[in-house]
């Protein structure tokens, strides 16, 4: 089977790192290539892989008709060329590009949906103009409506990129934290307030807060680092920026917290968030606000605990028992290993998303 990747964006994200996984880990008799609707880091990232890549340009940003119209002529020539058997768009804009070239060469293409963003006005158009749709959660396919029943695929669970890493933490000195983009809806913030309220209980107490800048919010880490100087804490918060060693950051944790919360503009909710997945992985128990697929992905009470809102006071209350009880942690961390292990191993995500495409080119023929 041969299978086009197309990539929504060229950065290193959850949603890349995970496509990259995805191709390394492909069954036998697979061919795949990338294409990238636009630049960035995840070309090298993919080039050391031996993951051919193919770049597409002057797509940044949000696409509008002429980019569509363009993309549709670009991608037809090179559906001639290669002429695959399916093809997998990673993300909303990927599937909305491509699809009217793939319709006109009546080769199939599967929308991976990553997210929810425009949900409202995208998502029901976007899933009637593909052949199918996968997602890493339910949550993520409610609002495809009516056309769920014809297009939702299944479930393909994260595939996760970490080896075999044991947990670091110390007792005396507790870490909690996150890894993610430096975005306000992530709620680096809200952890940040939440360790201020713990600091007198836990002296030792230290944040970790690995992600890298975004664009689109230049002036964040410049808040947290006066929200953590405003609230004493400037000395234990670290803000080590982008890292592809995530295995490193999180072994060093001893509770990860996941903060996202849906902002004004509609964003943040996580459909399945990898990074507190390979929190689990590593054995390292998980406090999650609920919302999206996040209930997916965290045993309340068992790999973690849920808490009903990014408020740093909630996010506290859930967090000190862990850091109270080092056993209770010790607990919760094998069991999320356990949970991690069987349901989102590369080798087990892969399989099961190849297998999809393949029944969607085997329905073509």
């Amino acid at each position: 089977m041969k299978v086009l990747a197309i990539a929504s964006y060229g950065d290193l994200g959850g949603s890349q790192f995970r496509l990259a996984t995805f191709i390394d880990h492909r069954p036998a008799g697979v061919e795949a290539e990338v294409l990238l609707v636009s630049d960035g880091p995840l070309r090298a990232y993919l080039a050391v892989r031996g993951i051919r890549t193919l770049i597409a340009s002057g797509y940044d940003g949000r696409p509008g008709l002429g980019h569509a119209v363009r993309f549709t002529r670009s991608l037809h020539g090179l559906l001639m060329r290669r002429r695959p058997d399916v093809v997998w768009a990673m993300g909303q804009k990927a599937a909305l590009l491509a699809a009217p070239a793939c319709r006109a060469h009546r080769i199939p293409i599967v929308w991976h949906k990553v997210d929810f963003s425009r949900d409202a006005t995208l998502a029901k158009p976007v899933a009637a103009a593909v052949n199918g749709v996968v997602a890493p959660s339910r949550a993520l396919v409610d609002a495809l409506g009516p056309l769920r029943s014809a297009r939702f695929l299944g479930v393909v669970h994260p595939a996760l990129r970490l080896g075999d890493v044991e947990p670091q933490s110390d007792p005396d000195r507790p870490v909690i934290g996150t890894v993610a983009r430096l975005v306000p809806y992530k709620g680096h913030h809200h952890i940040i307030r939440a360790a201020a309220a713990l600091s007198s209980d836990f002296p030792g107490l230290r944040v970790v807060l690995a992600g890298g800048p975004a664009a689109e919010y230049p002036d964040y880490p410049a808040r947290l680092e006066a929200l953590a100087a405003e609230l004493g804490m400037k000395e234990r918060v670290e803000m080590p920026g982008f890292t592809e060693d995530v295995a490193a950051v999180l072994s060093r944790m001893t509770v990860f917290v996941n903060a996202t919360y849906r902002d004004e503009q509609g964003f943040g909710l996580e459909g399945l968030s990898g990074a507190m997945l390979e929190a689990s992985w590593v054995g390292v128990p998980v406090v999650a606000t609920r919302g999206g697929g996040t209930a997916e992905g965290v045993q309340d009470g068992v790999t973690g605990t849920l808490v009903n809102g990014a408020d740093s006071g909630q996010l506290a209350s859930a967090i000190r028992p862990y850091l109270r009880d080092p056993a209770l942690a010790a607990r919760a961390g094998a069991d999320g290993r356990r949970f991690a292990r069987s349901r989102f191993a590369p080798e087990v995500a892969s399989r099961r998303l190849f297998a999809v495409l393949d029944e969607v080119a085997s329905a073509r023929s």
